[in-house]
């Protein structure tokens, strides 16, 4: 069996796929934060663009 840090082959392959997952779900999040601030951004131009003075 290999082992790297105490801990097995088995473990270290279970924790890179936990990493994976985490990263994914963040990048996931972060992409639809990303599309709403663009969203308000575009709100905001169309609201003051068509303001009265």
């Amino acid at each position: 069996m290999i082992k790297f840090k105490e801990q097995t082959r088995e473990e270290l392959i279970a924790g890179f796929k936990c990493a994976i997952k985490c990263k994914r779900e963040f990048e996931e999040q972060a992409q639809k934060e990303f599309t709403d601030m663009r969203g308000r951004g575009a709100e905001l131009k169309n609201t003051l663009k068509n303001k009265p003075e």
